[in-house]
């Protein structure tokens, strides 16, 4: 390269780098930096039911909080009294609720008593549509009932007794809990009272910022509450917890990897070269390429995850590499070569595997992660203009590199050696390898299992199966969406599904589910008429038994989903219904203990209107789909890069140069089984990087105007920053983590010692 046209490249490199920095300063008021795990998951694949339906009832799910408190014995509710005004004094919470006054009680009951012809349940209904004497002999097993209670106001006013049935069939929804004192209240298996809690978080669960300081002040409160009331025990459930638990587990893992990780290359650099020079210009080169990575993501995303700035700590090794490179082949060559020269030398070398790595990189955008699709276009970015970096400026800044032998000359002469002279090494190291290989995979397992990638802490996984025995209430995630063009549609659509629910469930394909009892104003019209029709009779039997009643009011008292809604009776009940601006309406319908979740999606398909929602199996599945689709692409890959070498080296050489690029993939699987992790997606990620990455070291020892002992050096620092950056997540606390950085350690490593398996056998220990 002609030393001016070098300088004009130079000088235009630098007027880039000054446009990036102005359109950093240009982006960031228009950008944000996204704090919210649910943008690290994948789309949900709901395309049965609406998106505004989904999103709508997944966020303000998201946002519920529920609590136990179990008093210590003998001080009856006023400890949970006390909770209860400490949780309301709490800034990140609204629409804290705990016991149902005397007034509210009032107006439930007077609510009932307004509706009572419109609000029947499903036993009254069938009791009335079996027949009048179904329905006169349930009055009188209340009447002479000595448990009963009923009084002879109440059978003055409801002689047919519909809210009093209404209230029963509302004590069943609650799982066997009971009121006291206003409060629902649950006893565990030692008799001990626990009483229900609800609230609301004002932001979003999977906000970082917000999650911490809510759970911290949370914890701040349950310290103190347990210590104003010895032996009380509070247990707490919510997405919160959960999301809180996840960010800040890989957020410490993350960062604590990322800065020894920096800190390791880093003195790995001082410690070879013995020079400040060369720290000072990987730093630059790191720079710019946290520069570069962070204008791109910010103009195509238009934000920026902080995990995807954690996560960028990654390629500092990769962004090195192209510094120590460069710096390695002055070192050594510097007395002979100009930089010119050296940069001449090198690019062929230098220019493929960025290449190679940008492209492996831009392969994880296939990923359905958002937080991946970011790092890929982060590093893609970052890592070109690290490299262009060096090519331009570095010849100039590197002028005054010390020059001397490569450190561990005499190390790397007898390696490179023994690869020329000892079959043991050349054919014996690469067959151990693959024994290594057919060993470990043998002992592989595929899981896609969504709920294998994060270990949850053993106290949350406790609370909830107690929050699960005392309530019947689990929290699986799994849930009916009905949904219709008005509300009117949904209700009625609802009342088409329930039978079949009460069949699944008699099947035994689910244990149980909840929905909304409120008819459709269809349903309400029928149940008016089918009283009109039963009162009389029922009137006259039970006149006959001798229990004086009068004339029911048979009015119309219809209730729609407004009146509902607003009313104290659907407190509890208005979370599981939506509606949109357009009138378009839903409503949520919990399922717990699903044994067959095909056959509640069958169940679904088959009924209008209505889509099942399997957050854990859609995202299992989802996993497994792109974990083929990114096998299909490592093996197109693969075929590429052994064409490419078949027809750049010939037979058999071309074969010779693909066995490192094939053992580092097969060991780098190999080492999942040897350590007890499956194979899921995340694996088949870093096979993708173990590809673009390992195979640079093969394009350097085959680059016709290097040397191997230089090219061996920079191998080496490369693979030793390489394996200090993506090597140090094997000790992440997360498992997707943890087996992300097993695969890529053990490919890289591999694909390092059996680089020197594709040099020609001229260049086999030759001292240059």
């Amino acid at each position: 390269m002609h030393p001016d046209l070098h300088r004009k490249l130079a000088q235009s490199w630098l007027l880039i780098i000054a446009l990036l920095v102005a359109a950093l300063f240009w982006l960031l008021p228009r950008s944000q930096i996204n704090s919210s795990v649910l943008a690290l998951l994948p789309q949900q694949q709901t395309a049965d039911v609406p998106q505004a339906f989904s999103d709508g009832f997944a966020q303000r799910l998201d946002r519920q909080l529920m609590w136990l408190v179990s008093p210590p014995p003998g001080a009856g509710v006023q400890p949970a009294d006390d909770w209860l005004r400490q949780l309301q004094t709490l800034p990140q919470l609204s629409q804290v609720a705990g016991p149902m006054d005397a007034q509210r009680q009032q107006e439930w009951g007077a609510f009932f008593f307004k509706h009572r012809n419109a609000l029947l349940d499903e036993a009254t209904r069938q009791r009335l549509k079996s027949g009048a004497e179904a329905q006169s002999q349930w009055i009188l097993g209340q009447v002479y009932s000595a448990f009963a209670g009923v009084s002879g106001k109440e059978l003055a006013n409801d002689p047919l007794l519909l809210v009093r049935a209404s209230q029963m069939a509302q004590q069943q929804n609650s799982a066997g809990m009971t009121l006291d004192q206003g409060w629902l209240m649950a006893r565990d298996k030692n008799g001990r009272s626990w009483y229900l809690l609800h609230g609301e978080l004002k932001a979003s669960s999977y906000d970082i910022t917000s999650a911490k300081q809510t759970v911290a002040a949370l914890s701040a409160a349950k310290q103190a509450f347990e210590a104003r009331w010895p032996g009380a025990k509070v247990l707490e459930r919510g997405t919160i917890f959960y999301s809180h638990y996840a960010s800040q587990q890989a957020e410490h893992d993350l960062s604590t990897i990322g800065v020894a990780s920096v800190i390791g290359v880093f003195a790995l650099i001082l410690l070879m070269f013995r020079s400040v020079l060369p720290l000072l210009l990987s730093m630059l080169s790191i720079a710019i390429g946290a520069l570069s990575g962070t204008v791109f993501t910010l103009w195509v995303f238009g934000e920026i995850h902080v995990m995807t700035l954690v996560l960028s700590t990654s390629i500092v090794g990769i962004s090195a590499d192209y510094t120590l490179y460069f710096l390695t082949e002055r070192r050594v060559h510097g007395e002979v070569n100009s930089p010119l020269e050296s940069l001449k030398k090198l690019f062929p070398a230098l220019s493929v595997a960025l290449l190679t790595t940008v492209a492996a990189y831009l392969m994880l955008l296939i990923a359905p992660f958002p937080g991946l699709q970011q790092l890929a276009v982060f590093a893609a970015a970052g890592l070109s203009a690290a490299c262009i970096t060096v090519m331009c400026w570095y010849p100039y800044l590197s002028k005054r590199l010390p020059v001397g032998p490569t450190p561990g000359l005499a190390i790397i002469m007898r390696w490179l050696l023994a690869w020329r002279s000892r079959k043991a090494v050349r054919i014996g190291l690469p067959l151990l390898i693959l024994v290594l290989v057919v060993t470990g995979i043998s002992r592989l397992k595929i899981n896609d299992d969504i709920a294998d990638l994060q270990s949850l802490p053993a106290d949350l996984q406790q609370q909830e199966q107690q929050i699960a025995a005392l309530t019947g209430q689990t929290n699986d995630q799994k849930w009916l969406v009905v949904y219709g063009d008005n509300a009117e549609q949904t209700l009625q659509r609802l009342e088409a599904l329930r039978p079949k629910l009460a069949q699944a469930k008699g099947k035994g394909v689910i244990d149980g589910f909840r929905a909304i009892s409120l008819p459709s104003q269809a349903q309400q019209q029928r149940d008016l008429s089918l009283l009109r029709q039963r009162a009389p009779q029922i009137i006259v039997q039970l006149q006959q038994a001798g229990v004086t009643v009068a004339r029911s009011d048979l009015s119309a008292q219809t209730v729609d989903v407004p009146q509902w809604l607003n009313s104290v009776v659907s407190e509890g009940w208005r979370l599981l219904w939506l509606s949109l601006p357009d009138g378009r309406s839903a409503t949520l319908i919990p399922v717990n203990g699903v044994h067959d979740s095909a056959a509640m999606a069958a169940l679904a398909a088959a009924t209008p209107g209505t889509g099942w929602i399997d957050r854990k199996t859609e995202f299992s599945s989802l996993f497994s789909q792109y974990r083929v689709y990114l096998t299909y692409l490592l093996a197109l890959a693969v075929a590429v890069i052994a064409a490419i070498y078949l027809w750049r080296f010939r037979l058999p050489h071309g074969l010779i140069c693909l066995v490192p690029t094939l053992l580092s993939l097969g060991m780098g699987v190999a080492a999942l089984g040897f350590s007890g992790h499956n194979l899921n997606l995340f694996s088949l990620l870093a096979l993708i990087l173990v590809l673009g990455i390992g195979i640079n070291y093969t394009l350097f020892f085959t680059n016709p105007r290097g040397t191997p002992t230089t090219s061996m050096f920079a191998i080496f620092m490369a693979v030793v920053t390489t394996l200090l950056t993506f090597g140090m997540l094997v000790f992440s606390s997360t498992q997707a983590i943890s087996s992300f950085g097993i695969v890529l350690s053990a490919g890289i490593l591999t694909a390092f010692l059996l680089s020197p398996l594709t040099l020609p056998s001229k260049k086999r220990g030759r001292k240059k």
